[in-house]
Formats: C-alpha cells, sequence, structure tokens
C-alpha cells in the first residue's frame, strides 16, 4: 500500500505539530508531577489543559500526514500513553519512595 507523501505545502505544519507533540507532552508530565507533589489542583487544570492542547496537535498532525487504519490507531495510543504514563510514574514513585518502618541500624552493626 503505497502512502500519500506529505505536500510541500503542509511540511512545516507537519513539522510544527510533531514538535508541539514532544513539547506539550514534556510539559503535561512536569505540571502533572508539580501538581501531585504541591498539592496545588490548578497546576493539574493547567495539566488537564496542556493534555488537551497535546491531543489537537496528534489530530493535526495525524490528518496532514494522512494516517489511515494502524498508523491512526498509533497515534491514538500514543496520545493514550502521553496522557497515563505520568500518572502510572507517579504511583510508582509514591509506592517506592513509602516511609520506610524498619528501626534504624545502630553504628558497629551488621548488615544483611
Amino acid at each position: 500500500m503505497l502512502i500519500e507523501p506529505v505536500a510541500l505545502s503542509d511540511f512545516f505544519l507537519s513539522f510544527f505539530s510533531a514538535a508541539l507533540i514532544i513539547l506539550l507532552a514534556t510539559l503535561y508530565a512536569a505540571l502533572f508531577a508539580w501538581g501531585k507533589a504541591s498539592g496545588r489542583r490548578s497546576l493539574g487544570v493547567a495539566a488537564w489543559i496542556t493534555y488537551f492542547a497535546l491531543m489537537v496537535c496528534v489530530a493535526v498532525f495525524s490528518y496532514v500526514n494522512h494516517f489511515s487504519d494502524y498508523w491512526l490507531v498509533l497515534s491514538l495510543l500514543m496520545a493514550l500513553g502521553y496522557g497515563w504514563m505520568p500518572r502510572f510514574i507517579w504511583q510508582l514513585c509514591a509506592a517506592t519512595h513509602q516511609p520506610d518502618h524498619h528501626p534504624p541500624h545502630q553504628a558497629g552493626d551488621h548488615h544483611d
């Protein structure tokens, strides 16, 4: 199956939307983590607005590059992954950095 190439007039839009996908995904993850760490709800709202903008960029990128079939599904999975991975990473970090309830070792004790 031959894929229709991007028209030269759409090349800038394709390049710009791809760059924005990367930047917005990074900004979303940073805002999400910052909002969770600081407890500020406004950062969580900003993260969701950024994620919405990311979805728009993914839609523009998919449209301009004439994605169909499995490429369109792959774009959707990528966008969903960008949305859910910061949540999973936060849960993993929170679970692995729980306070340790073991008594501290005394100086000179042997460690396993």
